[in-house]
This record gives C-alpha cells, structure tokens and sequence, in this order.
C-alpha cells in the first residue's frame, strides 16, 4: 500500500454494468446509494468513503464513549470511587442521609 492515497475511493463494475464502490472501513463493495449523507470522510470530488453502515457504528461508538465519560464524571462527583464496591458506598450515603 506504499504511495496509495488512502483517501482515494476505489470502485468496480460490478456484473450488471453497474458502479459499485469500496467503503475504506469494511472494504464491502456497495453500491452509491450505500453510500450518500456525509459530510466528513469525502474524497476530493465530494464522494462519501465509509458507507451508511460503518458511519452509523462510528458515530454509535462516540456516543457511546461520550455517555460512559459522563456517568464517570457523576460518579466521580458524588464520591463512588472512593469505596472499595458499591456496597460499601450505599452503606455511606444511607448513613450520611440518616436512612
């Protein structure tokens, strides 16, 4: 792969005649349609590189990772790293708050 732009769509004919093209994440051979609504990931002729699919994992995963950062950051917040299991920090709340 030395000296190939990465960035470079591959596509094919496939045995209808018709254009079929690469995503550059699965390497599934698609057709265009597999392929439209992005913005970022383009080629220089505005072409989509990763198709519906890897997008929609791609940007499950971010949301994901970026829920996961939040929860830390409550549990952080109210102390919960501070016990050795959620036991023993439920045993503290309940006798903090008198219940």
């Amino acid at each position: 792969m030395e000296g190939e732009n990465l960035l470079q769509r591959r596509k094919r004919v496939n045995w209808e005649g018709e254009w079929d093209y690469e995503c550059v994440v699965c390497e599934e051979w698609l057709d265009k349609e597999a392929f439209g609504g992005c913005s970022k990931d383009v080629d220089a002729y505005g072409n989509c590189l990763m198709c519906k699919s890897c997008r929609y994992k791609s940007s499950t995963k971010k949301k994901m990772n970026t829920e996961k950062k939040g929860v830390e950051a409550v549990l952080q917040a109210i102390g919960f790293y501070d016990y050795p299991n959620a036991e023993a920090w439920y045993e503290a709340v309940k006798k903090k708050h008198g219940y």
